[in-house]
């Protein structure tokens, strides 16, 4: 099994989406990180990690009222990366967390 630990802010507004008899509840998280380049120059830089929670009961999607842009999360769960081409047809991938906890910290 893998396992990944992120904490960050939700960059959009949470949505859920019905897949057969269950419904995940799909958002954005940006998690920033700093490192010293070459140079010795310090950088910020931001990385956008998808994230789905899959739930079953209707009563647990009340979580997405809470998952709003700018909330402070932590979650840990299975990360996934996926390849794809964008709308201009340049190579992309995204990296993917199916959450299995989360924390709202903010």
């Amino acid at each position: 099994m893998l396992k990944i630990i992120l904490s960050g802010y939700v960059g959009n507004d949470a949505t859920i989406k019905e897949v057969g008899n269950q419904k995940a509840i799909n958002f954005d998280i940006a998690v920033s990180r700093d490192y010293k380049n070459n140079k010795g120059e310090k950088v910020e830089r931001t990385e956008w990690i998808r994230a789905a929670i899959w739930k079953k009961r209707e009563s647990e999607t009340n979580l997405a009222d809470y998952l709003k842009k700018g909330t402070k999360v932590l979650i840990e769960g299975e990360p996934t990366c996926s390849a794809y081409t964008s709308q201009t047809g340049e190579a992309k991938s995204s990296i993917n967390v199916t959450v299995k906890e989360i924390e709202l910290l903010g």
